[in-house]
């Protein structure tokens, strides 16, 4: 399971998950013995006068996680809306279902390198926290990130033209990388799609996620320890002449 496949899906109460700790990288998993249910005022007041019944019932869910890693075991917090199912068949016939909707800290996504510039790395930060309650918000957030990749790459943001300043279109800068970046290019753009998509529509989980996981190929691709490594290899191998 991948934090993505918790976006605007319905979980129950009792079910285990895990994500990524936002504290240290770490996995963090659920702790359903300290979620704690707040039900709406209107739900609850009819509840407890007997004018509906338990299935009517509904609220905020406020749950914890805890980090796995036994020099963390820090807290990530989440919350989301709940409703009540009642099955008579079932034990005990009682359940909660809820959606996550906002963690806190935000829970990252996916792996950036360290070596990735900070300014990209925070706008992806940025785009992780409303990644579960407002998914164009956190594709616009990703759009911004890659602006922020073609200025470190040395991509101009603007051009002279008439003897005036323009301001180039994402599209344009994506199209100005050198030839050696001309793998990236083609993802970048399907990255600029898919904010096009944020700005004027509502995006959907999967089309985020195709955001997020085309920008951590790209980031590995540029700034990956694999990358690094090869071409470490390369040269001692080429300055050696030999494995």
């Amino acid at each position: 399971m991948t934090p993505f496949d918790l976006i605007d899906t319905e979980r129950y109460r009792l079910a285990p998950f895990s994500v990524p700790c936002p504290h240290c990288g770490h996995v963090t998993v659920y702790r359903s013995d300290l979620t704690k249910l707040y039900p709406s005022n209107t739900s609850k007041t009819a509840f407890d006068h007997g004018l509906v019944d338990h299935d009517a019932v509904a609220g905020t869910l406020f749950g914890r996680c805890q980090c796995t890693n036994r020099d963390c075991q820090e807290f990530t917090d989440f919350v989301g809306p709940f409703v009540t199912e009642v099955d008579e068949d079932e034990k005990p016939p009682i359940a909660h279902r809820f959606k996550l909707k906002w963690f806190y800290p935000a829970v990252p996504l996916i792996h950036v390198p360290p070596a990735v510039p900070k300014e990209v790395q925070e706008l992806l930060r940025r785009a992780y926290a409303p990644a579960f309650s407002d998914q164009s918000a956190s594709g616009n957030l990703v759009r911004s990130a890659i602006e922020a990749l073609l200025t470190k790459l040395r991509v101009p943001r603007f051009v002279i033209k008439k003897g005036r300043r323009r301001r180039l279109s994402l599209h344009d800068r994506i199209q100005r990388l050198p030839a050696r970046f001309e793998k990236q290019r083609t993802r970048l753009l399907a990255v600029k799609w898919i904010g096009n998509v944020a700005s004027h529509a509502n995006l959907t989980p999967p089309g985020l996620r195709s955001a997020f996981k085309i920008v951590e190929d790209v980031l590995e691709e540029l700034y990956g320890t694999d990358r690094f490594d090869l071409l470490r290899s390369v040269r001692r191998i080429n300055r050696r002449r030999k494995p």
